[in-house]
C-alpha cells in the first residue's frame, strides 16, 4: 500500500488528485474537504477524521476501523464494502450514503443521519445507533443482531430479512417500517411506535411489546 508524508498527503487533498489505495492510517485530517475524492481501498485506520468533509467521494472497501470519524459529512459517499468495526461515527450525516455490505461491527453511530442510506447486507452486530435519524434508511439483509437503536426514528425504512434477534428498539419509532421476514427474536420493542408497521413473516418469540403503541400493525395479533 502506498504511504506519502502527512505534507504530501495533503498537498494532493488540496488539488483533488487521486488517493485511492494510499495507506493515510494514523494522520490527523480535522475538518479538511475530501468531497468528491477518489479513495477507492484507502487505509483510515486509527486515523482523526472529525468534521472532514466527504461529500460525495468515492470510499469503496476503505478501512477506518478504529478511526475517529465523528461530526464528518459522508453525504451522497459511495462506502460499499468499507470497514467500520468498533469506529467512533457520533453525530455523523450518512445521509444518502451507500453502505452496502459495509462493516458496522461494535461501530458508534449514535446521534447520527441515516436518513435515506443503504446498509443493505451490511453487518451492524453491537453497534450504538441510538437517537439517530433513519427515515427510508434500507436495512434489508443487514445484520443487526445485539444492537442498541434505543430512542431513534426509522420512519418507512426497510428491514426487510434483517437480523434484529436481542436488538434494543425501545422507543423506537417505526412508523410504516418493513420488517416482512425479519428475525426479532428476543428483540426489546418496549414503548416502540408501530403504527402501520408491516411484521408480516417476522420472528417475533419472546419479543417485548409491553407499552407499545398499536395502530394498523401489520402481521402481527395485538
Amino acid at each position: 500500500m502506498k504511504r506519502l508524508s502527512y505534507e504530501e498527503v495533503l498537498k494532493k487533498i488540496r488539488h483533488m488528485e487521486d488517493l485511492s489505495g494510499y495507506d493515510l492510517s494514523g494522520y490527523k485530517f480535522e475538518n479538511q474537504n475530501m468531497s468528491l475524492l477518489n479513495l477507492r481501498g484507502a487505509n483510515f485506520a486509527g486515523a482523526n477524521l472529525y468534521g472532514v468533509n466527504f461529500l460525495g467521494a468515492d470510499l469503496r472497501e476503505a478501512n477506518f476501523e478504529g478511526a475517529y470519524v465523528a461530526v464528518v459529512n459522508f453525504l451522497g459517499a459511495n462506502l460499499s464494502g468499507a470497514n467500520f468495526r468498533k469506529a467512533d461515527l457520533g453525530n455523523t450525516s450518512f445521509k444518502g450514503a451507500n453502505l452496502s455490505q459495509a462493516n458496522l461491527e461494535e461501530a458508534d453511530l449514535a446521534a447520527g443521519d441515516l436518513s435515506l442510506a443503504n446498509f443493505s447486507g451490511a453487518n451492524l452486530r453491537g453497534a450504538r445507533i441510538e437517537a439517530v435519524d433513519g427515515q427510508l434508511t434500507n436495512f434489508e439483509g443487514a445484520d443487526l443482531e445485539g444492537a442498541n437503536l434505543r430512542g431513534s426514528s426509522f420512519q418507512l425504512a426497510n428491514f426487510r430479512r434483517s437480523i434484529l434477534r436481542r436488538t434494543n428498539m425501545i422507543q423506537v419509532d417505526l412508523t410504516g417500517a418493513f420488517l416482512e421476514e425479519a428475525d426479532l427474536t428476543e428483540a426489546d420493542l418496549i414503548e416502540a411506535y408501530l403504527r402501520g408497521t408491516n411484521f408480516t413473516g417476522a420472528k417475533v418469540e419472546k419479543v417485548r411489546f409491553r407499552g407499545a403503541f398499536f395502530e394498523k400493525t401489520i402481521g402481527l395479533e395485538y
